[in-house]
């Protein structure tokens, strides 16, 4: 099983910090996440935000890259509308060189209107604009000599493609839900950012692979302290801030949400996510309880991205809840 530290780098819009502070103790949780024994770390993005999430999560990877030396090094998730994807593979291969081979990409169709207005993209063209990149990027690092697309998207000809990666496949992972993504995930081989679906695995075989060789990696909130009490004292803002961030914002066609869908603080306490699942927040056992309990309710999972910074907590309860998973928790998850 493949644990991985999941961080969306951003501010507590109620009481921010300098952002110098938030990158550097986000990038301090990476290095310790090594430390501890964790096998990767995964970095989101969005941008025009309030709590003013990264809108570069590959300029945190090669700072993270430059402070580690064994540590995997994924996206979870990059935003593919937004970014054109031969500046993005570009990125993404010199990333795998200054790391020794140690990049996964993971990717999803983004969710944020502000985005999708700003950019100028049709929301309704995402999915297509997704997967098409994501098969451009795959051939500059496949192919070989020079090459031109040609494709419903993108038109981007004569591409000589010379720095090579250092993997010989850089894994691809799909923040994929809807069945349309699901099948285009599987179809090419893509390993899951999300809990693993029948039908995922259905078109794996009928696309003549093993559904056992493909990850899927589902986020996870989790927050551990020596009693429930103390990890949802740490916590509990942070979780109510991630919990309701998309639920109050507009939705993918501008649409305000009524305010009554706010999800509220009791509630998140008691693990309820809403569309987003449920925290694992609380001493150790009963962590590792919650956590296996998802196991068993999602066969097929084959990790965890595991948040502990939820925006607004501070180092000290952070650390703490990383080092107590890694201690009591860690050694009770498949391995």
């Amino acid at each position: 099983m493949d644990i991985g530290l999941l961080m969306a780098v951003r501010n507590h819009p109620a009481h921010p910090r300098p952002l110098p502070e938030v990158y550097e103790e986000y990038i301090t949780d990476a290095v310790r996440a090594e430390t501890l024994g964790f096998d990767h770390v995964w970095v989101g993005e969005h941008r025009m935000t309030e709590d003013q999430w990264t809108p570069s999560p590959m300029l945190v990877l090669t700072a993270i890259a430059a402070r580690t030396g064994r540590i995997r090094l994924g996206s979870s998730v990059m935003c593919l509308p937004f970014h054109h994807p031969l500046r993005l593979a570009e990125d993404l291969v010199v990333l795998d060189n200054i790391s020794g081979g140690r990049v996964d990409f993971g990717f999803g169709v983004g969710s944020q209107f502000e985005e999708f207005r700003t950019f100028g993209v049709p929301s309704g063209k995402r999915l297509g604009i997704t997967y098409e990149a994501a098969r451009f990027i795959e051939r500059c690092f496949t192919e070989e000599g020079t090459f031109s697309h040609h494709g419903k998207y993108f038109d981007i000809p004569e591409v000589t493609f010379t720095t090579r990666p250092v993997q010989e496949r850089i894994p691809f992972y799909a923040a994929a839900i809807g069945p349309q993504s699901l099948q285009l995930a599987a179809r090419h081989g893509y390993h899951l950012i999300a809990h693993r679906q029948p039908l995922y695995d259905q078109t794996l075989r009928e696309e003549g692979c093993d559904p056992a060789a493909h990850q899927a990696i589902p986020l996870q909130m989790v927050c551990v302290a020596p009693t429930r009490e103390a990890a949802l004292e740490a916590s509990l803002e942070g979780l109510h801030h991630f919990a309701n961030f998309y639920r109050l914002r507009r939705t993918i066609h501008g649409e305000l949400p009524d305010p009554s869908v706010e999800i509220p603080p009791a509630r998140i306490a008691e693990g309820d996510l809403g569309h987003l699942g449920r925290a694992a927040v609380g001493s150790p056992d009963e962590v590792t309880e919650t956590l296996l309990g998802i196991l068993k309710e999602n066969p097929g999972t084959t990790g965890f991205a595991l948040a502990f910074r939820h925006a607004g907590m501070r180092t000290p309860e952070v650390a703490r809840s990383m080092e107590l998973f890694a201690r009591e928790v860690m050694p009770h998850l498949p391995r």
